[in-house]
């Protein structure tokens, strides 16, 4: 059994696909927990950017904190073909990052952004991008972190479904 690969890309891996990896990560203990659901789910987050070895931002940290998920042992690494390759699912914050995946990996069917992901035509945001919060004070990390946590909620069991199918389950 090979489990479901799922990556979220940002540009520098050190703010918002941190944080989108701590959100699923945290949606899939719940399964754990509250459903004794186990998901056969690797998660892992990367950048378009090397820039490899970086923590994660201090506002990044603070607030995945203060919702029970913690982002300190978070090391920062570029998307490379081999991640790209293995991935079952790829989810960016940008149109950008798509479009370079696309672009160097013309193999990857299967990325989308985020925002984008799990909607039909007629219901996709009029922008697909989550907003980069680097250098922005607390309330715009806030505001990112909400925000990412509702579009992973909103895909998590269309996701975990995709997982459990591809192991048999």
């Amino acid at each position: 059994m090979r489990e479901f690969v799922l990556v979220f890309v940002c540009t520098g891996n050190i703010c918002r696909s941190p944080m989108a990896e701590g959100i699923m990560k945290d949606l899939v203990l719940d399964e754990v927990e509250r459903h004794h659901r186990v998901i056969p789910i690797l998660i892992s987050s990367a950048g378009t950017l090397d820039m490899k070895g970086s923590p994660a931002s201090r506002h990044a940290v603070e607030v995945a904190g203060k919702h029970g998920i913690n982002l300190n042992f978070h090391r920062s690494k570029p998307i490379n073909e081999s991640s790209a390759r293995n991935a079952d699912l790829i989810l960016t914050m940008e149109k950008n990052h798509t479009d370079f995946i696309k672009t160097y990996w013309p193999f990857c069917t299967n990325v989308f952004e985020l925002k984008n992901f799990d909607r039909d035509g007629s219901n996709r945001p009029a922008n697909s991008d989550v907003p980069d919060p680097i250098g922005m004070d607390m309330s715009v990390y806030a505001d990112v972190f909400d925000e990412l946590h509702a579009e992973i909620t909103r895909i998590a069991q269309h996701v975990f479904s995709m997982a459990e199918k591809k192991s048999g389950n």
